[in-house]
């Protein structure tokens, strides 16, 4: 019998994957144990017990519990010899400190192929990373799914301002002596701006081989991570400027996550919900014709708005990727736009609106490619059978 290892009770986004992935577990007729990873020292006696049998994996998101220790100061894992499959759900610089010290054991899970790549170049330790993309979770039957025409909500959009957020992780630039810091941060944010298919980490290379920095890739690891609030801020300024734009071409458009409070701008077709938990954001698309998605300048992956928005018979607009594009056909299970073709997004959107027999068929079509290849019974069986 498979035996798995999982966390939560930190973060209610990752709790709502965690409580998913124990049902997919359960449901291949798996065990599982649930550790409270709030309360870790607690839980070490359920974990040393479950321990006692071969374990196939301990499978976590964004390194929770990646570096439990044994009395002895051993890592667990390492120690008993137990697979840790490390789910990132974000870019691997925002955990350089966790990376460099990763076990012997971990598997890292990426949900983007720029990451791995970038796991390979600067974070030689980790034996192994794979990509791993993002999947959905349905949340109510086909057949109870409202038709496009009865639900209330134009337009969702469920994704905070990370800029915000990011501002705390803005070091004293004026510090830096190595370079110009300040100009680094400037141009990379420009240039991101400019050229938005383009990564954060190719461009902050590029723009230091412009300063004439002969830096070798553990100083390039460092500096990344350091100033990876720049990733955040070029995020956010699409995201802003894509809501913006609708509300501003007579498209109403429903908004919840954090930052938004704290926009310079008003607009009455801009409607703010303030931050509600996971749950009820995959509630609310199933009250909505249209769901906006944002890449979190993610270029060769994909977000899970996009499948819980088809899951939920929506029809789906995004911003484009590699691998987005190997997967689907832009018009019949979604539609995608380019991020340096901002102009077309208020027009892809109309058109859905005003012609609900085109976005029902763009919906039906979405969630039967959704049901069967990107649910993540589908990313966990791919994972599995690899091992």
């Amino acid at each position: 019998m498979a035996r798995y290892i999982l966390f939560s009770g930190l973060i209610d986004t990752l709790d709502l994957y965690t409580k998913e992935f124990e049902r997919i577990f359960l449901s291949w007729q798996a065990e599982c144990l649930v550790l409270d990873a709030a309360h870790m020292d607690e839980e070490m006696v359920r974990l040393k017990a479950f321990l006692l049998q071969p374990v196939t994996a301990a499978v976590s998101f964004n390194n929770i519990g990646l570096h439990l220790e044994l009395e002895d100061g051993q890592n667990i894992w390492d120690a008993l010899q137990v697979s840790f499959w490390n789910i990132l759900m974000d870019h691997p610089f925002h955990y350089k400190k966790a990376l460099d010290t990763a076990p012997d054991q971990t598997t890292l899970l990426c949900m983007d192929r720029n990451h791995v790549e970038y796991v390979r170049r600067f974070f030689p330790n980790i034996k192994q990373a794979v990509f791993f993309p993002h999947a959905g979770i349905q949340v109510r039957k086909k057949s109870e799914i409202l038709p496009l025409r009865e639900r209330k909500i134009d337009v969702l959009y469920a994704g905070g301002l990370s800029r915000y957020a990011a501002e705390g992780l803005i070091p004293d630039l004026g510090k830096i002596t190595e370079f110009d810091a300040f100009a680094l941060v400037r141009n990379t944010l420009e240039r991101l701006i400019q050229e938005p298919d383009h990564t954060t980490e190719q461009v902050m290379e590029q723009c230091l081989k412009e300063m004439s920095l002969a830096i070798d890739d553990q100083r390039l690891g460092e500096i990344i991570s350091s100033l990876r609030f720049v990733d955040s801020f070029a995020v956010s300024f699409y995201r802003e400027q894509m809501v913006r734009v609708l509300a501003e071409n007579g498209i109403t458009v429903t908004v919840f996550g954090a930052g938004w409070e704290r926009c310079e701008w008003e607009h009455p077709n801009f409607i703010y919900g303030g931050e509600i938990p996971p749950g009820q954001i995959l509630e609310l698309m199933n009250q909505s014709k249209v769901i906006l998605n944002t890449m979190t300048w993610f270029k060769r992956g994909a977000h899970d708005r996009i499948f819980n928005g088809m899951l939920a018979g929506a029809a789906v607009v995004t911003d484009t990727s590699e691998y987005l594009q190997e997967q689907f056909r832009d018009g019949r299970e979604l539609c995608m736009f380019s991020l340096k073709n901002m102009h077309v997004l208020a027009d892809i959107v109309k058109e859905l609106l005003e012609n609900m027999d085109s976005a029902q068929s763009v919906a039906d079509c979405g969630y039967e490619e959704a049901y069967a290849h990107h649910m993540w019974k589908n990313r966990l069986g791919e994972i599995c059978t690899g091992q």
